[in-house]
């Protein structure tokens, strides 16, 4: 599991082999042949070598060549054309400008204008080395969203043309009912904001380059340009140049052509959400980027059992990725001394791996198994920001409009037992963290059927974002559920080793997960696709939480498994104390909404609005009471 949540790929250094670190002794065998050979993947794939399966480390092939021999000797196929369990793509590790890097502006009349390099305007780091020469085009913030009714490009020829589009979403700072996207949490918004997605719409049109100038929300006072360095590594390269313009060049354009200024575009846009697009008439640009890149090949294995009967043509989805940091060039959290150590990643994410292994053994030994074709998915660079399982989704290898769900395992090796009642009273029992429950009708009790034999302490939520591979298949419009059990202080560390795995615990996660796949892969009608608002939350993980709107003041506990929100306490002075709100109350309810957990609770908030007076509802020592707040 990456650290950030939206995922900011900074430079990624190759690091020699400057250390390594030994493990410690090895568990003592199983005498249960299922424990056994789980602790024996693990121990593989969390081994020096397989080098922390960094993606620039020659053991993460050792680690893929045996996720492929496990699915190979389960029955399962090859997914690949060519005979192949490898879906190959390539990973930019890092990259410079070189030279020649320039644009050139022209329009009418003999008009001219030479953007200086790093002042006016800059390459983004999805340019490939590249030269491309075309009419202007403006196209709004550069966004196709028929859900939504929006579309920047309809009505517009852009085929051979560079298109200009301004960044981010309309409205992207209002909230509510006002934000551009309110089928999704306001942090959903990025779906449309992102630099990938306005690449993958312009190319979809066929532009031959894309120049993204800061809409007002993102220049601030000084307008600064995305620098090249800023995208380079980790990204797949655009077909075409991609550049970053100031605004003062492009409003010089449109005062030339007797359009309106930029600021009047944008609040055109804003207020109706209508699109305002126009070929900027008369003007062309010449744009060369010459890129030096240092790219790595890495590869997804893909399995896949073919289904038999009515639903053979439908798809669900088992996914872990099996890659993690390596010597900790990139991503480690164990400071400067863990650098060039290996980074063992047993919990994140060979734990998800074994598991994904195990269930390929156990559903590949079923004959004459009926009901849909079930794709086994160990992605890659899932640590530099999902892109193993982003590939898969924009080169699908069989058609997601006939994926009906996927089900995603990462860090499941740290079973912990909780108290299953806030009070502790009744004893505890391993915790499960359950996501996407609210991305299909009949998930969540679902779950709760699967809860039934290995009795977690679950703590589901709706959610189907997050940081991890789910996330990309959810954006894809597919039902997602995604297991996992918790974060711990050996997280991105060298610390992170298989000796650690709760290999009982573990296999019982896998227990889990096998319910639900064969539920989903057998279930008569498919699951229904629902759009959740609630944003991901980590229940698992201490920190404050981001409350979309006013706020109420208050400490909530994210290790508290009980239905609501427990207060650890309330901010001195805060609209929660004058309020009457004390430490160890329980938020259920926030205007008349539900608040079953934090996210809710955040959700609930960010619909409210400052200084107007609303409920809540807390319980207090077994009684409930109805508390009125004025939110700050």
């Amino acid at each position: 599991m990456p650290a950030p949540f939206r995922p900011l790929v900074g430079t990624l250094a190759v690091v020699a082999l400057l250390a390594i670190t030994a493990p410690a002794p090895a568990q003592k065998p199983f005498d249960d042949p299922v424990l056994e050979r789980m602790r024996k993947d693990i121990f593989f794939l969390a081994s020096q070598e397989c080098e922390g399966r960094g993606i620039d480390t020659k053991g993460i092939e050792k680690a893929a060549d045996r996720v492929a021999d496990v699915f190979r000797e389960s029955g399962l196929k090859p997914a690949m054309k060519d005979g192949s369990y490898f879906q190959p793509f390539s990973v930019t590790m890092s990259s410079k400008l070189g030279a020649p890097t320039e644009l050139a502006l022209a329009g009418p009349d003999g008009a001219k204008k030479e953007p200086k390099l790093n002042t006016d305007y800059s390459p983004m780091g999805f340019s490939p080395t590249s030269k491309v020469s075309g009419d202007l085009v403006f196209a709004g913030y550069g966004i196709t969203a028929p859900g939504l009714k929006y579309d920047d490009y309809a009505g517009l020829d852009v085929e051979g043309k560079i298109v200009v589009i301004l960044r981010r979403t309309p409205r992207y700072n209002e909230k509510g009912d006002k934000r551009f996207d309110t089928t999704v949490n306001a942090s959903d918004d990025s779906t449309h904001a992102a630099f990938a997605t306005k690449i993958e719409v312009a190319q979809k049109h066929k532009a031959a380059g894309l120049v993204i100038v800061n809409d007002t929300s993102a220049a601030g006072k000084n307008d600064p340009i995305a620098q090249y360095g800023q995208h380079a590594s980790g990204t797949a390269p655009a077909k075409f140049p991609v550049l970053f313009l100031k605004r003062a060049v492009l409003d010089e354009i449109l005062t030339a052509v007797k359009e309106k200024s930029l600021t009047e575009i944008e609040t055109a846009i804003n207020e109706n959400l209508k699109p305002q697009s126009f070929a900027i008439k008369g003007w062309k640009a010449d744009a060369e980027v010459t890129v030096d890149r240092k790219e790595v090949k890495v590869k997804n294995v893909v399995g896949v059992l073919e289904g038999a009967g009515p639903l053979k043509d439908e798809t669900v989805v088992i996914g872990a990725h099996y890659d993690h940091v390596g010597y900790g060039g990139f991503g480690s959290a164990g400071g400067p001394t863990a650098k060039g150590k290996i980074h063992y990643g047993a919990d994140d994410n060979a734990s998800g791996t074994t598991g994904l292994m195990e269930l390929a053994r156990r559903f590949g030994a079923i004959k004459n198994r009926q009901g849909r074709r079930i794709v086994f998915i160990a992605f890659s660079a899932e640590e530099i920001g999902l892109v193993g399982s982003q590939f898969y989704c924009k080169e699908p290898l069989f058609p997601l409009d006939k994926t009906v769900a996927m089900i995603n395992m990462d860090m499941i090796g740290r079973t912990k037992p909780v108290p299953t009642d806030w009070l502790g009273l009744f004893g505890k029992k391993d915790r499960l963290v359950v996501y996407g429950t609210g991305t299909s009708d009949g998930f969540a009790e679902l779950v709760q059927e699967a809860n039934k034999k290995p009795d977690f302490k679950l703590s589901v939520l709706p959610a189907g974002t997050g940081p991890s591979d789910h996330d990309s298949f959810y954006r894809k419009k597919i039902p997602v559920l995604f297991l996992y059990t918790g974060t711990h202080g050996e997280y991105h560390k060298p610390t992170d080793v298989p000796e650690k795995i709760d290999v009982p615990g573990m296999k019982k996660t896998t227990d889990f997960a096998e319910y639900l796949l064969t539920d989903l892969s057998t279930r008569e009608s498919p699951p229904k696709y629902i759009a959740v608002k609630d944003p991901w939350v980590d229940p698992t993980e201490s920190r404050p939480a981001r409350v979309m709107g006013p706020r109420l003041g208050i400490l909530p506990s994210y290790t508290f498994e009980g239905e609501g929100v427990l207060l650890d306490g309330v901010s001195p002075g805060g609209a929660a104390e004058k309020a009457g709100l004390k430490e160890g109350d329980i938020i259920v309810e926030v205007g008349g909404k539900a608040t079953p957990n934090v996210g809710a609770y955040m959700t609930a908030m960010g619909a409210q609005k400052a200084g107007n007076a609303i409920d809540i509802v807390v319980e207090r020592k077994g009684k409930k009471l109805t508390l009125k707040a004025k939110p700050e």
